[in-house]
């Protein structure tokens, strides 16, 4: 779990912990896109538990339990939006600036990020995919 390829590679640990946190940073700007495209939907509530830190220590079943934890909050917040929701374009603020991005291509954006990290973990543990 915590070897690494080479001194500028992440380890398999480092990776899923970016993984995790990664995805629970995506959380508000998902509520803020729902919010925007259906308004009349309740919002789930996520959160409220806390997770290893990036420079944690943390074990296979406390990461799997992780990035369980964080997958669930995310697919909360997608589960009853309708195909129209998905693909309504709506402003999001990001580090100052203002982008019209929808639920689809922001859920898109982030599965292509993590399939990359997919693909890191491979290599680091020698599996040709």
């Amino acid at each position: 779990m915590s070897e690494r390829l080479g001194d500028d590679e992440w380890s398999v640990r480092e990776i899923l912990l970016h993984l995790v946190h990664s995805e629970r940073w995506l959380h508000p700007q998902l509520m803020l896109l729902r919010r925007e495209v259906a308004p009349e939907l309740p919002v789930p509530r996520i959160g409220g538990v806390s997770l290893p830190d990036t420079e944690s220590d943390a074990s296979l079943p406390e990461l799997r339990w992780a990035l369980t934890s964080v997958r669930e909050d995310t697919e909360r917040l997608l589960a009853d939006l309708s195909p129209d929701h998905l693909r309504e374009p709506a402003n999001l603020e990001l580090d100052g600036d203002v982008l019209d991005m929808s639920l689809r291509t922001i859920a898109l954006t982030a599965a292509d990020h993590q399939l990359f990290h997919v693909r890191q973990i491979q290599r680091t543990l020698g599996i040709v995919p």
